[in-house]
């Protein structure tokens, strides 16, 4: 019978929880914009404000407002009047946000709402999120294809796929010539560039199996060693200025160097960021979760703490 009541007082949590959830926060206003809730006078709206759908939204003439829902989209307000907040998917300008720039919305989204949840919850969640589909196994982690990088060391990275942890870890130059085998008894190899490719720039493949391995990706994953010349040239083309301070700038530009492949410098980038808004906790959640999709676990608890 106790147990009874529990779950049925954690039902109605739950829903309590679900029916108060807001619709939008505010992002960003420019100018003077109201707030008005069901039976309460209006007040002055203010960034990081949550807005419910029962809610009103009053513009004057030159004001903008940005919204921003669950998922990290925008709705732009920049119309003068008055909005039902019901209404504003009909009436605003949509901007749809991925990547990157989204997922940091989005923990903002969540950050006001549940401040408190703890690392192990977090990380659940974003193992949740991930969709390996397909049929493939997909047990190497990092590098990804196609990576690019001048790192005078790689941390390479694989799902542990032997009962017997014991693995063949291969690298091999463009012509399929192996440089260097080793054997592993881990999930994990930290190779010194110069010590196997000899200061040689270029493509060049890993591979990592085991005897006893169940569900292994057999075809190599090639990588990309530049020098550090060619990778800044590389760089300074993708981001003509990197002096832009606004987070929002910055993020796009930490996503365009990630879809470029260009990991390693777009972590730095991110670090860099957290440093310099070291109170912005979903910031700080979003690079969490970009390290937690390359595997450097170790490096997310650091970051989260």
């Amino acid at each position: 019978m106790r147990h009874l009541f529990i779950l049925i007082l954690t039902t109605l949590s739950l829903q309590s929880y679900a029916q108060v959830l807001p619709d939008y926060y505010v992002y960003l206003v420019m100018g003077d914009a109201t707030l008005t809730k069901p039976g309460k006078k209006p007040v002055i709206i203010k960034q990081k404000q949550l807005i419910y759908k029962n809610d009103v939204v009053t513009l004057k003439k030159g004001t903008d407002v940005t919204l921003s829902d669950k998922d990290g989209n925008f709705w732009v307000l920049n119309t003068p009047g008055v909005f039902k907040v019901s209404e504003v998917n009909a009436k605003a300008r949509f901007t749809k946000n991925e990547g990157t720039t989204g997922k940091y919305f989005k923990f903002l989204f969540d950050e006001l709402v549940n401040p408190n949840s703890d690392f192990e919850m977090f990380v659940a969640g974003i193992r949740a999120g991930v969709s390996r589909g397909g049929d493939e196994c997909n047990n190497k982690i990092f590098p990804l294809n196609g990576l690019k990088t001048s790192a005078a060391s790689i941390i390479f990275k694989w799902h542990n796929t032997s009962p017997a942890s014991d693995y063949s870890f291969v690298i091999y130059d463009d012509k399929a010539k192996e440089l260097k085998t080793m054997n592993v008894r881990d999930t994990i190899q930290v190779v010194i560039v110069n010590e196997i490719l000899q200061g040689k720039t270029g493509k060049y493949f890993w591979n990592v199996t085991s005897k006893d391995g169940r569900c292994e990706d057999e075809i190599p994953i090639w990588f990309d060693i530049l020098t550090p010349e060619d990778e800044k040239q590389q760089l300074d083309q993708l981001i003509a200025d990197s002096s832009n301070k606004n987070i929002e700038i910055q993020l796009q530009q930490i996503e365009k160097l990630e879809k470029n492949a260009f990991i390693n410098a777009a972590s730095e980038r991110y670090a860099a960021l957290i440093k310099a808004n070291e109170n912005d906790s979903a910031l700080r959640r979003s690079y969490v979760s970009f390290l937690l999709k390359y595997g450097f676990e170790k490096e997310a608890i650091a970051a989260w703490k």
